[in-house]
């Protein structure tokens, strides 16, 4: 018996050896048999067009289901800012004064109303220990004017000096005497995406 390596021959492919008995065949260079293979026209054609589709679906879900969700909340807030705002020039326009005053039934009625520029109301309110029923627009009548001022809503008593921030993401202020009376007030509210503007009529007490 074969204890060890006996024989050797080359067939042009490799090398056949005996081992104990065995025939062991052994290539001469494997590696030089195996070739790397790359993608194909067809297959990257494949992968790009599944991509695009895969970005049109993200799209078209974002588009219907999330952005929606997303303009809900925006509109929620304009309408949360507008309410606010009507809320305190409702106050100021029904006929007297809001704030917390003292005095008789004829002091602090509002007895004047100007809009210049369009893009102010101011309101006179008639003051003194005897009220004229006249707009002296000074002391001791109470002036309060309202105005945009950095995408807010400003509430100012020029007497006292003092200024209140009435609503936020105001757009603009649009004010106009129609005649009759009545003034118009136009408000813009514009957060993110949405703008929005509501409409405020109202007549002279």
């Amino acid at each position: 018996m074969k204890n060890c390596l006996e024989h050797n021959c080359c067939d042009g492919i490799g090398r056949t050896s005996w081992v104990r008995g065995l025939p062991l065949r052994i290539l001469a260079n494997p590696s030089t048999n195996l070739s790397r293979r790359g993608f194909t026209l067809l297959e990257t054609t494949i992968v790009s067009a599944f991509m695009g589709f895969l970005a049109v679906l993200i799209s078209t879900t974002w588009s219907a289901f999330i952005r929606p969700t997303a303009d809900v909340a925006q509109r929620c807030r304009i309408a949360q800012e507008a309410n606010l705002a009507v809320a305190s020039l409702t106050r100021d326009l029904a006929g007297s004064l809001a704030d917390n005053q003292t005095g008789t039934k004829a002091k602090y009625q509002v007895v004047g109303r100007m809009q210049p520029d369009n893009s102010q109301l101011r309101l006179c309110f008639d003051g003194g220990t005897t009220p004229n029923g006249t707009a002296d627009w000074g002391d001791p009548d109470t002036i309060i004017t309202y105005y945009v001022d950095s995408n807010q809503l400003i509430r100012w008593d020029e007497n006292a000096g003092t200024t209140f921030t009435v609503a936020k993401d105001v757009d603009a202020l649009y004010v106009e005497d129609i005649g009759d009376g009545e003034v118009q007030i136009r408000l813009t509210f514009h957060f993110r995406r949405i703008t929005q503007t509501y409409t405020l009529i109202a007549r002279d007490p």
